[in-house]
């Protein structure tokens, strides 16, 4: 090279720099969104696994933000419809996965019409979803439609369930997603877990020199659990003599989504593409915890498909490198209804001003502020005798939280759920928590505080009519020698006696 050359190089070397960096705060910010699948509060190590250590999921919550009152919905489906949305599920409408299966039950369930040619107690799961609404429509107004008008590349590697548990890449492309993985399959070890990691990470490398908005929603850790002979045997031998509370096979699943978390993390690092890119890590709802007291969800009562701590409040870990500090908590509630107007203004997308949103952004909690004092909404008018579970309402406000059963609700016998534990009791039942003092929810404060029962129902029915919630409606076919009756259950029952 020339000593002119030289010069002209070292002329330009310094404007190149300069031009990169101000193309680099140009550029908007990668998205990835990890969605685990009834993963208990207790699940990462950070939350209180002392059984499994989870260094990869631990990493996001080091590195940026711990919300420690974040809620979700009770059940997959409803949580993943207000992650779309930015709406409760009262207003959304998709209140349950498959409901109506509880035909002799006091209340009924306000649902669609069956399809033609099929009856209401249908087991089918695509006839009883099909009876509640399906709000993310391909020509409306959701999360990826509009991180796609902004300008995204966007991707979903792993369980859509809205309504249908998987989704085809031909299907996607009209909900606004460029790419898709193909159908689960979980007839092998981890298949699942592996294949969307995969797939993930292939997308990112794809997508490095564009911002990218990328849904890993896993079925881990799900039950059934498919998990190696050896990895199973291994995880038995450490609970061996202890009172574990978890499945040896959740562990299993757990740990595996805990490495590929790791390899996520690991692709960003290697791109240089970490500092330009908003991690989210969270559960869809609680763990299965069918113990007032249970280790998985601790401290919390209960677990997933009920209304109790244990059942909506999720792990929420946030990191986003140069507008979220490290080692930060945050014990503002915050809702899964928050992700559409936070990561729009993240991403500088639009939301139709006429879409009526509950949630709100985030944003300012990011930078160490606060929020406007806000009331949460939860609506479940349906039966879940799995989980003890009958149409309930909540309602958390500040530290006050109250669960609402108005027309029956379930007691469990020794605090445990068992096929003999279940009490029914026709008649309402009335709680209030004080969750500052008292997060497992062990007192019930209602007679202590009538005012604020009476303020808190009143905003809830409130809400309801304003964002036309549905209630239950008296059961002409009201059979109160079993209202519990579980045609599902009793489907499966038939189905496993005939192929033994």
């Amino acid at each position: 090279m020339t000593r002119i050359g030289f010069l002209l190089a070292a002329l330009l070397i310094p404007f190149l720099a300069t031009a990169s960096a101000a193309e680099r705060v140009a550029r908007k910010p990668n998205i990835v969104f990890i969605l685990v699948d009834d993963m208990p509060y207790a699940g990462p190590s950070v939350t209180g696994n002392t059984l499994l250590a989870t260094p990869h999921i631990d990493r996001i919550a080091r590195e940026g933000m711990f919300f420690s009152r974040a809620y979700s919905e009770p059940v997959c489906g409803p949580s993943r419809a207000t992650l779309m949305t930015g709406q409760f599920s009262g207003r959304h409408g998709r209140t349950d996965n498959a409901p109506g299966v509880h035909p002799y039950a006091r209340m009924r369930e306000s649902l669609l019409p069956p399809p033609e040619g099929k009856p209401g107690h249908e087991i089918d799961d695509a006839v009883t979803s099909a009876r509640l609404p399906d709000p993310v429509q391909p020509g409306g107004f959701s999360l990826v439609q509009a991180l796609k008008a902004a300008g995204y590349r966007t991707a979903i590697t792993g369980k859509w369930h809205l309504p249908a548990n998987t989704i085809t890449p031909k299907a996607a492309r009209r909900y606004g997603f460029d790419v898709c993985t193909d159908a689960p399959d979980r007839s092998r070890p981890y298949r699942d877990t592996q294949h969307f990691t995969d797939d993930a990470v292939q997308f990112i490398r794809d997508s490095r020199d564009q911002p990218f908005f990328l849904y890993i929603p896993l079925v881990a850790v799900h039950g059934g659990h498919v998990v190696p002979t050896e990895d199973r045997m291994r995880w038995k031998q450490k609970l061996a003599g202890k009172d574990a509370g978890m499945d040896p096979d959740m562990l299993a699943s757990l740990e595996y989504v805990d490495l590929s978390v790791g390899r996520i993390l690991a692709v960003l690092d290697e791109l240089n593409l970490a500092d330009d890119t908003l991690v989210v890590f969270t559960s869809d709802n609680g763990g299965v915890g069918k113990a007032n007291v249970n280790v998985a969800n601790k401290p919390f009562r209960l677990g997933k498909g009920t209304l109790y701590e244990g059942g909506i409040r999720v792990p929420l870990f946030v990191r986003w490198p140069g507008h979220i500090a490290a080692k930060t908590r945050c014990d503002v509630p915050v809702h899964f209804a928050d992700f559409p107007p936070t990561l729009c203004a993240v991403a500088g997308a639009a939301i139709p001003s006429d879409w009526p949103l509950d949630g709100v952004s985030l944003l300012p909690l990011f930078a160490g502020g606060t929020l406007q004092d806000r009331t949460l909404y939860a609506s479940y008018p349906h039966y879940l005798a799995e989980f003890a579970t009958t149409p309930v309402r909540a309602v958390i406000q500040g530290r006050y939280k109250l669960v609402w059963h108005p027309y029956d609700h379930i007691e469990i016998d020794g605090g445990r759920i068992t096929p003999t534990s279940l009490r029914y009791v026709p008649e309402p039942l009335i709680e209030l928590f004080d969750l500052e003092a008292d997060p497992s929810e062990r007192e019930n404060l209602a007679d202590r505080h009538p005012e604020k029962v009476t303020e808190l129902k009143g905003l809830m029915e409130a809400w309801m009519k304003e964002s036309g919630a549905k209630d239950v409606t008296p059961n002409p076919e009201y059979d109160p020698s079993r209202p519990l009756f579980n045609s599902r259950d009793e489907w499966l029952k038939q189905t496993r006696k005939n192929k033994s």
